[in-house]
């Protein structure tokens, strides 16, 4: 089974392009989109506010992602809800692996940290919460 393709601006971010360059030499990219803008006019606050949250965590995304994005935030809003369901659950899972925010694509960002590794991290944990 092929690799799914790339998209331009995620491949910009991961650093795929900068290390594979003649893979995305000739991929077109539409010139038509635009940022992923506001959340719909008729979604919940919970739906606004995960929206919110997708929007800074996935900034690859753009106009052309506002109905799955739209999709996830539902369903993100029902997260809490205990009736909610394993097929909404692995309908979820489905939608942010299409987002490209599943855990094994985070690890494939480049977040553009520059900060240098401070050796002391490998003894007080780095910071990260426990």
């Amino acid at each position: 089974m092929a690799k799914p393709r790339l998209p331009a601006a995620k491949a910009e971010v991961s650093g795929a392009a900068i290390k594979d360059p003649q893979r995305f030499r000739d991929r077109k990219v539409s010139k038509r989109t635009r940022p992923i803008g506001e959340p719909y006019a008729n979604m919940t606050e919970e739906q606004k506010a995960a929206w919110a949250e997708y929007r800074y965590e996935l900034p690859w995304l753009n106009s052309s992602h506002r109905v799955l994005l739209r999709l996830a935030c539902v369903l993100t809003a029902r997260m809490n809800d205990p009736e909610i369901g394993i097929s909404a659950l692995h309908a979820l899972s489905a939608v942010l692996s299409k987002l490209g925010a599943t855990p094994v694509d985070e690890t494939k960002v480049n977040h553009g940290d520059d900060a240098e590794d401070d050796p002391a991290d490998k003894f007080f944990g780095g910071g990260r919460p426990h």
